[in-house]
């Protein structure tokens, strides 16, 4: 019979060899069942009208249910995938808060490790997946109105913006579950740890009432998650010392995952 475990354990077995024959099979991490819904998303990135700087109007997106991790991947769960070399121990620190300092190559290797060891698809979820989890903790800042004929107004319209969805909160890394949930039962959402999504920048152009007309995806930039997005390249791990393509960076860099059926 193969034996299940949690995954520090898997890590201790790692580096003590307490299994022997059969690989052991993790037991994976909490997750909450998100229901289908309806959210009001709206493409980010770089779009034009007539030749000025626009922002695209928000769309009507259905988003199918699925399942997500309840907390962000700790750094504890982290050292497993270190441990088993399928990570980078660059980025590997002690304790039990979330597991920063990662870019979205370095997500995707531990997605792929996770489903290797537990039988199950993990992977990062799209960004309406994401939206559709924060609930209530989701922040857009995005300008609603106006014109920007200077690209650079437009950035400082996002920083404003940005600056009041995350408040005075402390950049402090907390133990996981300490934001609180939201309403959807998933926990941090609106903490100081942005996630990667799979979502990637986009450039294009819109009509006279903001739809898209045209959308080039840059996926060398992708959209992390939380109290507002943040575009981010893909090989960045702190968006503090630069890298943040678009916008007010995040304070630190994280994940969770979807897990398929």
């Amino acid at each position: 019979m193969t034996p299940i475990t949690t995954l520090p354990a898997l890590l201790l077995a790692g580096l003590f060899g307490f299994f022997a024959g059969d690989e052991p099979q993790a037991a994976g991490p909490e997750t909450v069942p998100i229901p289908a819904g309806e959210i009001a998303f709206r493409p980010f990135g770089s779009f034009s009208f007539q030749g000025k700087t626009h922002s695209p109007a928000p769309v009507p997106t259905r988003v199918e249910g699925f399942e997500i991790m309840k907390h962000q991947v700790t750094r504890a769960e982290f050292s497993a995938c270190v441990a088993a070399r399928a990570c980078s121990a660059e980025v590997l620190r002690d304790g039990n808060q979330p597991q920063t300092h990662v870019n979205f190559h370095e997500a995707e290797a531990y997605a792929r490790w996770l489903s290797e060891v537990t039988g199950e698809t993990w992977r990062l979820p799209t960004e309406p997946e994401w939206q559709r989890a924060a609930a209530e903790r989701y922040g857009d800042a995005t300008p609603e109105e106006g014109d920007y004929l200077d690209p650079g107004e437009r950035m400082l319209a996002q920083y404003e913006r940005g600056i009041l969805l995350r408040g005075s909160a402390s950049k402090a890394l907390r133990p996981a579950g300490g934001f609180g949930e939201n309403s959807m039962g998933v926990a941090d959402m609106s903490g100081n740890v942005w996630e990667w999504t799979t979502g990637c920048m986009d450039n294009g152009t819109l009509d006279g009432a903001g739809r898209v007309v045209t959308s080039t995806p840059y996926c060398t930039v992708r959209i992390a998650g939380g109290r507002h997005r943040a575009a981010i390249i893909d090989f960045v791990r702190d968006p503090q010392v630069g890298g943040c393509a678009v916008g007010l960076p995040p304070d630190y860099l994280g994940f969770r995952l979807v897990r398929e059926d």
